[in-house]
């Protein structure tokens, strides 16, 4: 839905929900053939499968990154699960949420989790703990190799900022921030940025990417006010206030920077695996 909002109602939402429902029944079917069905993470395998393996179900094309503007600054729908299912290329947004809608529609559970500038998948196996599920590199990181590449803070991991499985509800705030990112990609920063930053604030009040637009927005919206003719010099006490109220409460949640460019060098070294470990995908 707030995909289609993007690309100003184009999309059908039954076309998508078709296309999830048949999926899944394929991959129902594949769980019973192997002989999984008693396994509790047999959903968890199959969508893994699915989405990484050259399979008949995939057409021996499995779904792989696209380095080609992964952030999404030039193209915004290199963002967005409705790209990569159209096209089987996506990035750490599109991949994981991707992962999460099958396997629950397969009546699995998985989690979306944070960690800077990036989403990935964690879900309980067999023996009832964690696992980290990779897309970008086809691999399960432990959660020490995570800390390392993502130069996460002790302070973040303690307060839980990152590399905590999100609730459905903090699922859907993080797609409000979707909603945010790909409205102010086409519109810039105006009060309905901030109107779904806080309303889904509401539900994940410890979500970095989330107040980081609500401190951009401010930012944004001071910088105009200073620019003008005539600078409303009471206005813009208010809005430094509540821009400097942001970046304290994103501050107090233990976040680091991550620069880009160290965020580029992983991206990078994703390809390096898996070229290291004979499962890059031959188009």
């Amino acid at each position: 839905m707030t995909e289609n909002a993007f690309y100003n109602g184009q999309l059908n939402y039954q076309v998508f929900c078709n296309n999830i429902s048949s999926t899944a029944q394929q991959l129902k079917t594949l769980i019973k053939q192997r002989g999984l069905e008693k396994y509790k993470t047999s959903a968890n395998w199959a969508t893994y499968t699915y989405m990484i393996d050259s399979i008949p179900l995939n057409n021996y094309k499995p779904f792989t990154y696209d380095f080609v503007d992964f952030m999404g600054d030039k193209d915004w729908s290199k963002m967005l699960v409705t790209k990569l299912i159209k096209t089987k290329t996506g990035n750490c947004n599109s991949l994981p949420t991707y992962y999460k809608i099958l396997c629950e529609e397969l009546g699995g559970s998985a989690s979306l989790a944070l960690a800077p500038n990036h989403l990935y998948i964690k879900h309980i196996d067999e023996k009832g703990q964690w696992t980290n599920v990779e897309l970008t590199n086809a691999g399960f990181p432990r959660d020490q190799w995570i800390i390392k590449e993502m130069a996460i803070s002790v302070e973040a991991i303690r307060q839980g900022t990152y590399m905590t499985p999100l609730t459905q509800k903090q699922s859907i705030a993080m797609a409000m921030f979707d909603l945010a990112s790909a409205y102010q990609f086409q519109h810039g920063y105006d009060s309905f940025v901030l109107k779904v930053a806080n309303t889904a604030l509401k539900y994940f009040p410890k979500c970095i990417p989330l107040l980081m637009t609500k401190a951009n927005y401010y930012r944004t919206v001071g910088l105009a006010e200073i620019k003008k003719q005539n600078t409303n010099k009471e206005f813009l006490k208010d809005n430094y206030a509540l821009y400097k109220q942001a970046l304290a409460k994103i501050d107090s949640l233990g976040y680091k920077e991550m620069p880009t460019e160290l965020y580029e060098q992983w991206v990078q070294s994703v390809e390096k695996e898996k070229k290291k470990r004979g499962i890059t995908t031959k188009n």
